[in-house]
């Protein structure tokens, strides 16, 4: 045994989107299937992000507590979706948006479903052992 064999191969993680009734998978009009490609939780470029936001935390607390409110977890958890965003093949407002953390906010406050889809497709890479 190798603990080099119990390693994921990639870190990126690719989530189609689906139809939050049907569960069906959304199509763009060329046909292809709307795609978010996200970095995985171990990927360096997810950790720079959470550091980010946690030392930003930590540069607010006061006498070690933190004051957070609600919407400031909210705002984060967008915020970080938008910046481990890699790639995207999505219709939005009838066209197919070019990606920037800007848009990708924009886009998963109005599309607020999809944020738990993508939420899920990054908890499901951390069962890579299992595949």
């Amino acid at each position: 045994m190798d603990l080099k064999d119990l390693t994921p191969d990639s870190d990126i993680v690719t989530c189609t989107i689906r139809h939050p009734v049907k569960n069906e998978p959304l199509k763009n009009d060329d046909g292809s299937d709307m795609e978010v490609e996200l970095y995985a939780p171990y990927a360096e470029a997810y950790k720079k992000v959470v550091f980010e936001q946690q030392n930003k935390r930590l540069s607010k607390s006061k006498n070690g507590k933190i004051d957070i409110k609600a919407e400031e977890l909210e705002e984060a958890g967008i915020d970080l979706l938008a910046k481990v965003t890699k790639s995207w093949n999505i219709t939005f407002g009838g066209e197919q948006p070019k990606l920037s953390v800007a848009k990708a906010k924009e886009v998963y406050k109005e599309v607020f479903w999809l944020r738990q889809q993508l939420e899920e497709a990054i908890d499901t890479s951390l069962d890579f052992m299992m595949k």
